[in-house]
């Protein structure tokens, strides 16, 4: 089978979309598009187009999708800035060590660890 290489552009929700579609099914992002596309290019042929024409519930999903993966993100910085934050207390409070870098690796091995500790209890909560 012959393939041509195509770029599609598609909005930010909708690529939200292919992203958590591609997680859920162990697909890299290319992939998820791939299917996607067929799927889609199936149902034209089946004769369920629905016109391009889109609903609102659709369009508010999409932006309520993309909005949360923003969301995400942010509380993930935050998550680790607070690690860092407690690490460096945590050091300053024990210790009047006075080697910067070793300090500095301490402290960032610390706060790695607050933060895996962190995501991990997060991911206990969720399942």
């Amino acid at each position: 089978m012959n393939r041509v290489k195509l770029s599609v552009r598609v909005p930010m929700g909708q690529e939200v979309m292919i992203r958590r579609f591609a997680e859920k099914r162990g697909l890299t992002r290319y992939q998820a598009l791939s299917r996607v596309i067929e799927a889609g290019l199936g149902a034209v042929a089946d004769g369920q187009e629905t016109g391009g024409v889109s609903t609102a519930g659709d369009d508010a999903m999409a932006a309520f999708e993309a909005r949360l993966g923003v969301i995400e993100a942010l509380l993930d910085r935050s998550l680790f800035t607070a690690s860092a934050a407690y690490a460096y207390a945590r050091r300053a409070a024990l210790r009047g060590d006075g080697d910067a870098d070793r300090t500095d690796s301490v402290t960032g091995e610390a706060a790695q660890a607050a933060y895996r500790r962190q995501r991990a209890l997060a991911a206990e909560t969720l399942s």
